[in-house]
């Protein structure tokens, strides 16, 4: 919420600090989201993270490969995808994506869904 209103430093703060405290069941169940989170919220203070956003991207998809929750798994691969197209790297985005996104046959038309299929293009 402290992102969405502009808040990046604060929602950082917030992210990192739980992020330090995943070490509980709950938290761990959160990891994969919570990498993702700070990717985005780094971008959005300052581009020149990008190296760092990437990082965290890649550890939230292989937290979410190695505990088998696939929204999870889609959700940081589009984050993913998208950073890449944005990179000049559409063909790495597309090979990443274009499996997971055939996973799922039901609600193409989803916000998750179409995000995909754009970072796909």
């Amino acid at each position: 919420m402290h992102a969405k209103d502009g808040e990046n430093e604060l929602a950082l703060s917030i992210v990192e600090r739980a992020l330090a405290n995943s070490g509980d069941v709950t938290g761990l169940s959160w990891e994969a989201e919570l990498h993702s989170q700070r990717a985005q919220i780094l971008l959005a203070l300052e581009l020149s993270k990008v190296r760092e956003a990437e990082s965290h991207l890649k550890k939230s998809l292989e937290v979410a490969r190695g505990q088998s929750a696939k929204s999870l798994e889609f959700r940081a691969a589009t984050s993913l995808g998208e950073l890449w197209r944005t990179q000049g790297r559409p063909d790495e985005a597309r090979a990443l994506l274009e499996p997971i996104y055939r996973w799922f046959h039901e609600g193409a038309e989803t916000a998750d869904l179409r995000r995909a299929r754009d970072a796909q293009s």
